[in-house]
């Protein structure tokens, strides 16, 4: 799947511009790991980042023999403790951060961070994507976009957007999405995908653009009443090939999509980092890998090193101009 900022682009942005923190040349791969894997999580067990934290555990245990991992969920703060708790861990491959793209934000969102995203992380491996998605529930009648659209032009903030928390991806692409079309709606934070998707059903909001990992089993069950008008990415998706992205129905230059990373502490040796982003592309696009991710309603990704590291500088740079127009802040 595409990526708006390409992966070639962004590996010869990190190349020139030297973007994150130092990579230690020693130290051997040949018998790492020496002990069980921890895996941090920022937020908790039964969410999409756990659901693919899980996964991510399994195909490292069938590429890396003899490797034991851990999922260790540290909710709390947006993922910030535990991505302050990987800044602490030894950099020798044995403690490892789940990252999602909504971690890019925190250098913008909060003004007293222990850490700084943009150099105390290290690149390790881009483990997924998927799109935003435009979903209605059952107050919303219109059958497609230009409807939903027309109707909505009429009726300025009076439709209710719901999203994952101030300054989350949902609301970012929101945001966005009001800019470039000049539509308007009611901003309504929520603290989990969850729960806002409980109360579209019950139609007290009215949509969102939530990742396609939190309205996919919306999206597959007819019951529900949730409809989905338009997504990100550059093409449809294969798991939802009728619905358009938003460039189809006329609203360019829109693509938003979510990803899911993996970071190790700075300082990890290069051979670690090398032999943990060839057990990661290749467990994930083995065709179990890719069935457990697609259920999730996401694709597994494939990039080296320095192609993640690009993206996510690219993304702390773009989102962080968007944060500031906003002027949001969490603390």
């Amino acid at each position: 799947m595409k990526l708006r900022f390409t992966l070639r682009a962004a590996a010869t942005l990190f190349t020139l511009a030297g973007l994150a923190g130092p990579v230690a040349a020693g130290g051997t791969a040949g018998d790492y790991p020496t002990r069980p894997i921890t895996l941090l999580v920022g937020f908790p067990a039964g969410g999409p980042s756990d659901t693919a934290a899980r996964i991510l555990a399994n195909r490292l245990e069938s590429e890396l023999p003899g490797a034991r991992v851990v999922v260790e969920n540290r909710g709390g703060a947006n993922g910030t403790l535990a991505a302050a708790a990987l800044t602490k861990a030894p950099a020798d491959g044995h403690t490892l951060f789940l990252v999602t793209k909504s971690h890019v934000n925190t250098k913008w969102l909060y003004r007293h961070l222990p850490f700084d995203p943009a150099t105390d992380f290290q690149p390790v491996a881009l483990l997924l994507t998927m799109p935003n998605v435009l979903v209605v529930g059952p107050s919303i009648h219109a059958p497609d976009y230009q409807a939903f659209a027309a109707d909505a032009r009429q009726h300025p903030d009076d439709y209710t957007v719901f999203s994952t928390g101030n300054g989350s991806d949902p609301h970012l692409a929101a945001e966005e999405f009001q800019e470039k079309t000049g539509l308007k709606f009611r901003h309504i934070p929520y603290k989990g995908g969850a729960q806002g998707m409980v109360d579209m059903l019950s139609g007290r909001v009215d949509l969102s653009f939530a990742t396609l990992g939190t309205v996919m089993q919306y999206l597959a069950d007819d019951r529900s009443k949730v409809r989905a008008l338009a997504l990100g990415g550059a093409q449809r998706d294969p798991l939802l090939p009728d619905v358009p992205t938003f460039a189809e129905v006329g609203v360019s230059g829109f693509e938003p999509m979510a990803w899911y990373g993996v970071m190790a502490p700075v300082g990890t040796p290069r051979p670690i980092l090398e032999k943990l982003n060839r057990a990661i592309n290749h467990g994930m696009n083995q065709p179990e890998g890719v069935a457990l991710l697609n259920k999730m309603g996401a694709s597994p990704a494939h990039a080296s090193i320095e192609e993640f590291a690009g993206l996510y500088q690219n993304d702390i740079k773009t989102n962080g101009a968007l944060i500031t127009h906003l002027g949001v802040t969490l603390d």
